[in-house]
């Protein structure tokens, strides 16, 4: 049991008998696919991550490419550094509001 997952939008689609992941370039929403493989006795085999210059599979915790050493990012880091490290404006704009408030209210008391 073979399982293709997006990277964007963590979709997943079941690969079914005869199909591989070359079959697919990418997601509806446009994100890159990683495969998650699942052994003849159900266990949970490592994700592979798909090197975008030779279509190579390679290990989710190997830092470059087996066959042709390009630099290999798995998908969940990419999402999670990126969720991590957002600009919240809206939490700055409500603490500017509130203290430019609480000195406004303090020229008139």
């Amino acid at each position: 049991m073979n399982y293709l997952i997006c990277e964007n939008c963590e979709g997943y689609y079941h690969l079914k008998e005869g199909e591989s992941l070359d079959d697919f370039e990418s997601c509806e929403c446009g994100g890159k696919f990683y495969l998650l493989e699942y052994g003849e006795d159900g266990q949970f085999q490592s994700p592979k991550i798909i090197c975008e210059s030779c279509r190579n599979l390679n290990e989710i915790n190997t830092p470059f490419c087996s066959i042709c050493g390009q630099i290999l990012r798995p998908s969940k880091e990419i999402v999670s550094s990126e969720n991590n490290n957002t600009f919240k404006p809206r939490f700055y704009a409500s603490l500017t509001f509130i203290a430019l408030s609480i000195m406004i209210l303090g020229l008139f008391l």
